[in-house]
């Protein structure tokens, strides 16, 4: 009787150790198909939050192209979901320098001193009067028509834009001179190595991984076309957001756009354009603009067909560093530019 009692004990011993085994054996296993598994599981769920923050860029996208157009204190509201993102204020990040003549029988030229003061040649004399605008001021200085140089002191320093109109003795507008500072929005989003940035700035995407340069998705907004008349037209829209503090994480964050009213900068025919970008974010973002916006130039010029090319081109030195006009072969250039004010808050 001891000795099969003692046989039980054995046997009962034996499976409980097997059990043992078994559970460790799987354990090891499961272990081992996880370690396996783990880069896989890492690249989904980085797929799926880079997912997420470009379907957020195209709401915000999508709210923005509504709003941007809408009568000043004109807005709409939604929520977002921002598991994985945070939405961030890019303050003052792109500056436009536009400039042209709004007569042919005048060509002005405007340089900035400072902040506070610019000079101006009138190559025909007939400029008379000046008047300076910033967001909350505006200033008109009597001036006496001459070849050299006039300098103007304003102290109207502005953060975001000033404008300065030039009139004749007749009243005539001869030519305009703007300077806009433009701010954006960045969707940051981290992921394994590292934070995924896509900005938002004047209706431009450039996007940024951990381990890659800046890269420019889509250009701003830059349109060049043929009117039934013969007229080239180019179209520029600046687009202009102001977030006061970043939008945190979430499944429901408050985004609310609302408009401070558009400016309709120029309108109509106009001269000696030059156009200047400077984007502060890298400065490997300035050439790529550049060669987007001059590739047929570039084309044309590697053809040796630039006496027919009608389209954007170098204002200067070819590289586009100092600014870009339109080549229009002598014809009439029609120019509508607008500006898009918008601020963003919780």
């Amino acid at each position: 009787m001891q000795r099969r009692e003692r046989n039980k004990e054995d046997d009962g011993v034996s499976e409980i150790l097997g059990v043992i085994m078994m559970l460790a054996m799987v354990v090891s296993i499961m272990g081992g198909v996880f370690v396996f598994l783990n880069p896989y599981l890492v690249a989904f769920q980085d797929n799926t939050n880079w997912n997420s923050a470009n379907n957020i860029a195209d709401r915000i996208e999508d709210r923005l192209d509504v709003v941007g157009d809408a009568p000043n204190g004109t807005g709409t509201r939604q929520a977002l979901s921002l598991q994985a993102s945070s939405i961030n204020p890019v303050q003052l990040v792109e500056e436009w320098v536009l400039a042209a003549d709004l007569t042919p029988y005048e060509v002005v030229q405007v340089e900035e001193i400072n902040s506070s003061s610019f000079h101006f040649t009138s190559l025909n004399e007939s400029v008379t009067s000046v008047i300076v605008t910033n967001p909350t001021n505006s200033v008109s200085f009597a001036v006496e028509p001459t070849f050299d140089s006039t300098v103007i002191e304003h102290n109207l320093t502005s953060e975001t834009y000033l404008i300065v109109d030039m009139y004749n003795e007749g009243g005539a507008h001869v030519h305009r001179w703007a300077r806009f500072v433009l701010s954006g929005l960045s969707i940051s989003t981290n992921i394994d190595g590292g934070l995924n940035q896509i900005v938002l700035i004047n209706d431009a995407r450039i996007s940024k991984d951990p381990s890659t340069s800046w890269e420019i998705e889509k250009a701003p907004r830059l349109r060049l076309d043929t009117l039934v008349d013969g007229t080239t037209r180019l179209s520029l829209v600046l687009t202009d957001v102001q977030l006061s503090e970043s939008l945190g994480n979430g499944p429901n964050v408050g985004f609310k756009v609302e408009s401070m009213g558009p400016i309709q900068l120029f309108t109509g025919e106009a001269y000696n354009l030059r156009v200047m970008v400077k984007n502060t974010l890298h400065s490997i973002v300035d050439p790529q603009y550049h060669e987007i916006w001059l590739t047929d130039y570039t084309l044309n010029r590697a053809s040796g067909t630039l006496d027919e090319f009608i389209g954007i081109s170098p204002y200067q030195r070819a590289s586009g560093i100092d600014g870009f006009t339109v080549e229009t072969q002598n014809l009439e250039l029609s120019l509508e530019i607008d500006v898009r004010r918008m601020v963003v808050n919780g």
